[in-house]
């Protein structure tokens, strides 16, 4: 099949759009691939990828797009709504290094929602590997965060970086992509199943951060504690969680503190200290920094979920 094509099933399939003239939807398609070749009869492929900067307002709704789609946001932040792994419609906040994994046969949104937003989009059939797709989100969760560590950050690269259009190049896409979504479900098991060995001071850590959240932690004191390198103990918690050791527990307990937010009247300051942060004036800088709105703002907004 033609660039043109994927674009018509794209079109084909948008429920709703709303673009500034920064940006259109077409230009999803500059660097569409060639789908005429054999080899896609039998392998996964990519159909397109575009690195894209957009700003408010912006939104898309797509469904029923017989593709899965990759998104990888660099800077800013995004929404997307879409059934979870339950198959109850949710919100998801699409922050700096977050990797959504989208079904496209499902009906989902996108929204630039406060300012500037710039991610990596990238379109692939669904075909062989709507199984990853199905074995992910049996695990419960298709978000990743990731960073500089991060062996699914260095697969996506090297899919990307195979830009040649020619049946060959195509054949190593395939070979490329499905290693990167066999990274995906690596992660997510050994995550949610610990099927894969996580050493013991590992295991503790993630444990202490999920348990404990509120107590105050430095990476100086844990690295004497655990008898480790600061620098592998960042590098090894990020092998088996997708996060470094205070990336993580910032985000334990920002997740904690929109859940006070949401279901309890405490102030800002005391929920600032209910989930471990000191400095209040830092807590709402990290909250606004992870969600894009501040504490008070999330509180008094509703989501919307269509």
């Amino acid at each position: 099949m033609s660039q043109k094509l994927f674009s018509t099933d794209f079109f084909s399939c948008l429920i709703a759009s709303e673009t500034s003239n920064r940006f259109s939807l077409s230009d999803y398609f500059e660097n569409a691939y060639n789908r005429e070749y054999d080899f896609c009869k039998a392998l996964p492929y990519e159909l397109c990828h575009k690195n894209v900067s957009v700003t408010s307002p912006f939104s898309y709704e797509v469904s029923n797009l017989e593709a899965l789609c990759i998104l990888y946001t660099t800077k800013g932040v995004g929404k997307l709504f879409c059934e979870n792994a339950n198959g109850i419609n949710a919100g998801y906040d699409l922050t700096k290094d977050t990797l959504a994994m989208i079904d496209c046969r499902q009906n989902h949104k996108l929204i630039c929602q406060h300012n500037i937003w710039e991610y990596t989009i990238c379109f692939v059939s669904a075909g062989i590997l709507s199984y990853y797709d199905k074995k992910i989100r049996s695990l419960g969760d298709f978000i990743f965060r990731l960073d500089k560590y991060s062996d699914i950050l260095a697969a996506l690269e090297q899919v990307l970086r195979n830009n040649t259009d020619d049946e060959l190049h195509g054949i190593l896409r395939s070979r490329d992509l499905i290693n990167f979504f066999t990274q995906l479900y690596l992660v997510r098991a050994i995550e949610r199943t610990g099927s894969y060995h996580i050493p013991s001071y590992i295991a503790d850590m993630h444990h202490r951060f999920n348990t404990a959240y509120f107590e105050i932690y430095s990476l100086d004191e844990l690295a004497v504690e655990y008898k480790i390198n600061k620098f592998r103990l960042c590098r090894e918690f990020a092998k088996y969680y997708e996060y470094t050791p205070i990336q993580y527990l910032n985000k334990i307990r920002i997740d904690k503190a929109k859940e006070l937010l949401l279901n309890t009247d405490e102030k800002i300051v005391a929920i600032s200290q209910m989930v471990g942060f000191e400095n209040t004036n830092h807590f709402i800088r990290l909250f606004k920094e992870k969600t894009g709105v501040t504490p008070l703002t999330y509180r008094r907004e509703t989501p919307v979920i269509n």
